[in-house]
């Protein structure tokens, strides 16, 4: 399915980050396709950890992926923010502004445990589908329970 694995080579992908401290982290990540060198994937993201609370902006640009349902290319900012509220203990909330719709398409809030073998959490999340010529927008709910062990892995269930 068009993995690359079926060639000596697939695409490139680069990655640089930049932390001028503890606090702040600038990272930018890039996939070019091998034969055209054309940017099928581009993401910069800027982060702010601080004692019991984060933030993060990303802009992503990508690529059409149209065996992932994907059929044009999308382009968007995600931002992100977290608050430990106890000890273990944290919640979370998102959006993200589509840029060729003009419009946001996704929130998630969400709460969460994490200590040092287990991670567990909730997250609701409402998207939406926004299309060309005044069709309204497809609204999607999901509520995500994601259970993961430190040393095994992580498994979400959507419902």
């Amino acid at each position: 399915m068009d993995s690359g694995l079926d060639k000596p080579r697939s695409d490139y992908v680069a990655s640089i980050a930049y932390s001028p401290n503890r606090t702040y982290t600038f990272s930018v990540r890039s996939r070019m396709d091998e034969q055209t060198w054309n940017v099928q994937r581009f993401e910069a993201e800027g982060r702010a950890n601080f004692d019991r609370w984060s933030i993060s902006v990303m802009y992503g640009n990508y690529a059409a992926q149209p065996e992932l349902g994907y059929l044009t290319r999308r382009e968007g900012i995600l931002t992100t923010g977290s608050l430990k509220v106890a000890t273990n203990w944290v919640v979370t909330g998102s959006a993200r502004w589509d840029l060729e719709a003009n419009e946001i398409n996704q929130y998630v809030v969400g709460a969460g445990y994490v200590d040092d073998c287990l991670v567990l959490g909730l997250n609701y999340l409402k998207s939406y589908n926004y299309t060309v010529g005044g069709v309204p927008p497809v609204l999607n709910e999901t509520y995500m329970l994601s259970i993961g062990l430190r040393t095994f892995g992580t498994i979400a269930i959507g419902f």
